[in-house]
């Protein structure tokens, strides 16, 4: 038997509050890697693209966390978290890589993260205006 809607939206709301919840425990200790760790960058640009990255990660955490209390449909709201989850993982973590690891390679991946960041917003936004609020 498929569970009601409200139960549904429960459910949804505690995974993305948990998404969120664990998200900026990891924006929290690779900040800390960032700032005091041994492989801290040194030079100045690394550390503006450490910094930015850490930005983005909490800013786009919070939002989560504040998307789980939003009083629209499940479908909304677990479409705009898939877009910052992967918008967090693709634009902080390439850059986290690029900085913190020294791998060159996720270099490219970065503007694909920014991206999905941007479409959870506009998503956001489509959604304010079109979807039903649930009572």
């Amino acid at each position: 038997m498929p569970e009601p809607a409200s139960q549904q939206a429960t459910l949804a709301d505690t995974r993305i509050l948990a998404v969120g919840l664990v998200s900026g425990l990891a924006a929290v200790v690779l900040a800390a890697l960032a700032a005091h760790g041994p492989m801290a960058p040194t030079e100045w640009d690394a550390q503006r693209q450490v910094d930015t990255a850490i930005l983005l990660h909490f800013v786009h955490t919070l939002a989560l966390m504040l998307l789980a209390c939003w009083p629209a449909p499940v479908r909304w709201r677990l479409t705009i978290a898939a877009f910052w989850v992967t918008g967090i993982i693709l634009f902080s973590g390439s850059l986290y890589a690029l900085t913190l690891f020294a791998d060159a390679w996720p270099g490219p991946v970065t503007p694909l993260g920014g991206l999905f960041l941007m479409l959870g917003w506009i998503g956001w936004l489509i959604a304010l205006f079109v979807a039903k609020r649930r009572v």
